[in-house]
């Protein structure tokens, strides 16, 4: 079952550029991750320093392993210094999961 992954940061004022630049080295990480599909950045048109990641990955447990990978890590250690506010992250499943559809 596919997973999507949506991530929305605040980027401090001036600092947008920088924080694209390191998303971007974060997609070509993803690039060489097992069960990774898609990415795209985007910015909210109301609040351009607002910036939402939506990533697809073929199941959770290729998410959780790319979370937990030491690449990962130290890329969003750079980035987290240029927010304005810890970034927030939602897994989402496609459809109806097992649980819910009483399968």
């Amino acid at each position: 079952m596919a997973v999507k992954v949506l991530i929305e940061r605040k980027v401090l004022p001036g600092q947008e550029r920088r924080v694209f630049d390191l998303l971007r080295r974060l997609r070509v990480l993803c690039l060489e991750q097992e069960g990774y599909i898609s990415g795209e950045t985007l910015r909210d048109s109301e609040d351009p320093r607002t910036l939402i990641v939506i990533s697809t990955w073929f199941g959770l447990m290729d998410w959780r392993n790319w979370t937990q990978s030491e690449a990962r890590k130290a890329l969003e250690s750079q980035i987290r210094i240029h927010l304005a506010a810890p970034e927030r992250a939602r897994v989402l499943l496609e459809g109806l999961s097992e649980q819910m559809s009483g399968a």
